[in-house]
């Protein structure tokens, strides 16, 4: 639908160097080895003084709550030097301190400097940051933070708490890392682009009527603001490349009954794109326009409904009484989640081009490994990569390759170094979790193999996983079930054992969107963690139970499924769901102990294996030493 050029005709006007510079400046933002901070800090607290506060806040996240976040955004980063994806700093005028939960303890203890203490968020006695500095300060004192990055709900909790105490919350519009930080990174201006009908499934004009629909059902005249970027991307069916991994753009959105606003720079924007927004009535604004676009509403009575995410400063500018802030579940975010058929065919697709990728790549390793080759984390990494980019609809890196052996895999959120890395070992695991974003799907697969002589612990705790693994992947459940409620499945086998693993056990995926999507998800920690959220029919969740012996080794699997109807015996109770297997890359079985398996566990192993072997034998038949290791497993 619409003007746009074809993809063949899009990639031409970028030529290779220009892609690869793009490639390139990603890759230098990308986190690195520790940093000395002090003159950073020094420079901080001078705008601190001059602003009369006591400490300042700075997130993670962007203006629009994203998890991955262009170079430019990476403030906490900067200040700290900590590159994990998950933490928030304070900094006080005598000192500085970084929060941060398990994921990234051993992480944040090896990359923060002497001039900052760590909060091991989760351990005993330890508080997060709203609590410390709730404790920690005193009455007349005052706290800083941008409002474009905090949430409005985090604020209506925060402020409270620290009024209670005397301490005063000031909103800084003028972000205070942004007036220190002189080598701060420019934008990527990618221009954005139309995702194809034959991909999407669901034009942006019926996505479009459906949110009018919604609001036409309000009381008063209404606005439906969106400001997450996958939600936006997914609306108007259009991707970007400005941010590493998820192919979205800034911008904000704005959907009523009687027109549609889109709030980006105008350096995004060509002429193809800008003739398919007007050919689906989509008003384009600059970016910043969005502010005085909502100012400029409120006062016809407008009520304006915002993602539960939205900002402090949207909401501000709307003004309390008319903003109305939606549930994780919203119309847009559950739309999304429930891939179409197109979506749902274009994942098994892309899953199915990926695992031959990987079967190409694993041959590969497996041979190199078995001729003394020295292969460390980054070259493993970058030749799977490789594999990949040889698909004609292949995007970009979905995330940043967890690519680790040895002690590094016991890192569930390992950072392989941008270069060399650790050579991967015949003592311990090898661990990858990788994947890529193709124009028809969104990656995210992990195995753990072995190259020498596993032992018997390793073989025990790897078992335990696949036994994780496979409970979860045999699950069937009555519809309203949540992704909670079946995240005891997977960690039982490891509870035999009194193992555990302190991540979530799975996460939504997008479809050529976020590889982390919510609202959906299974545990507490992973999609809707304040109320978890009955998982439906097409949306497409990950399975990856974990084990990780600090200083060791560690061990994840993970999968990719559709949630599917299932008729069950006398179809008793209502309708029932399962998952449908998409991922196709063989489990490994190299370090399965057997004799933990029971008759069921041998059968879904082999016939997984099976599968993998009859759909992708065919993929790779003009590779004969991927053919031979396939034929292997």
């Amino acid at each position: 639908m619409g003007c746009m050029a074809s993809r063949a005709q899009r990639e031409a006007r970028f030529s290779s160097e220009e892609k690869q510079d793009l490639i390139e400046a990603w890759k230098d933002s990308a986190p690195g080895s520790a940093v000395e901070t002090a003159t950073r800090l020094d420079a901080l607290r001078k705008n601190l003084r001059a602003k009369q506060l006591n400490a300042y806040i700075v997130p993670t996240a962007d203006a629009h709550n994203s998890e991955y976040t262009a170079a430019c955004d990476r403030r906490r980063e900067y200040i700290s030097g900590f590159t994990g994806s998950a933490g928030t700093a304070v900094v006080l005028l005598e000192s500085a301190h970084l929060f941060t939960d398990g994921r990234y303890h051993i992480q944040a203890s090896q990359q923060l400097d002497h001039d900052w203490t760590l909060h091991k968020v989760g351990q005993p006695q330890v508080d997060d940051w709203p609590q410390w500095l709730a404790k920690n300060l005193s009455s007349g004192m005052a706290v800083g933070i941008d409002p474009t990055l905090m949430s409005n709900q985090s604020a209506s909790m925060l402020a409270p708490m620290l009024s209670k105490n005397g301490i005063a919350l000031h909103y800084n519009h003028s972000n205070l890392i942004d007036q220190i930080w002189n080598s701060r990174p420019e934008p990527v201006f990618f221009p954005i682009y139309e995702h194809e009908m034959k991909y999407a499934g669901v034009s942006a004009t019926e996505k479009i009527s459906n949110v009018r629909e919604w609001l036409s059902k309000q009381n008063s005249p209404s606005a439906y603001l969106l400001s997450s970027l996958d939600e936006i991307a997914w609306l108007f069916n259009v991707r970007g490349a400005s941010i590493p991994c998820n192919p979205v753009f800034p911008a904000y959105a704005v959907v009523k009954v009687t027109g549609t606003h889109l709030f980006i720079d105008p350096r995004l924007v060509n002429k193809d794109i800008a003739t398919y927004f007007a050919s689906i009535s989509v008003e384009l604004h600059a970016y910043d326009d969005i502010w005085g676009w909502i100012k400029s509403n409120k006062w016809h009575d407008m009520q304006f409904y915002f993602q539960n995410d939205a900002s402090v400063a949207l909401v501000q500018a709307a003004g309390q009484d008319n903003a109305r802030l939606l549930p994780a579940t919203s119309p847009v975010a559950m739309a999304k989640a429930r891939k179409n058929e197109v979506e749902q065919r274009g994942m098994h697709n892309a899953y199915l081009r990926d695992g031959a990728a990987w079967v190409r790549w694993a041959a590969w390793l497996e041979e190199a490994m078995a001729n003394n080759e020295e292969i460390d984390e980054r070259k493993a990494a970058d030749v799977l990569q490789s594999y990949r980019k040889q698909d004609p609809l292949y995007a970009m890196e979905s995330y940043d390759a967890i690519s680790a052996t040895n002690e590094n895999a016991a890192l569930p959120h390992y950072e392989t170094p941008k270069s060399h890395g650790r050579v991967i070992d015949r003592a311990t695991p090898y661990l990858n979790d990788s994947g890529a974003q193709y124009h028809d799907g969104t990656i995210d697969t992990t195995r753990t193999v072995h190259f020498g002589t596993p032992t018997y612990e390793q073989r025990r705790a790897y078992t335990r996983v696949l036994q994780g693994h496979m409970a979860l992947a045999q699950a069937r459940f009555p519809q309203g079930t949540t992704g909670a409620q079946l995240d005891m499945l997977a960690r039982q086998p490891l509870f035999q054992d009194g193992f555990n693993y302190l991540h979530g056990t799975g996460h939504g995926i997008g479809a050529f969107l976020n590889v982390h999507e919510g609202p959906y998800g299974f545990s507490s920690s992973s999609g809707g963690s304040i109320t978890p959220v009955a998982l439906e029919e097409g949306m497409a969740v990950s399975d990856e139970p974990g084990f990780y012996e600090e200083g060791q080794f560690g061990i994840r699997i993970e999968s990719v499924f559709l949630v599917k109807s299932i008729g069950t015996y006398r179809d008793f109770g209502g309708k029932w769901l399962h998952f449908e297997l998409v991922t196709r890359v063989p489990i490994s079985t190299k370090m399965i102990d057997f004799r933990l398996l029971n008759e069921n566990e041998k059968t879904w192993l082999y016939k997984h294996n099976a599968l993998c072997r009859h759909e992708l034998l065919p993929m790779v038949e003009h590779d004969s030493r991927a053919t031979r290791w396939l034929q292997r497993q």
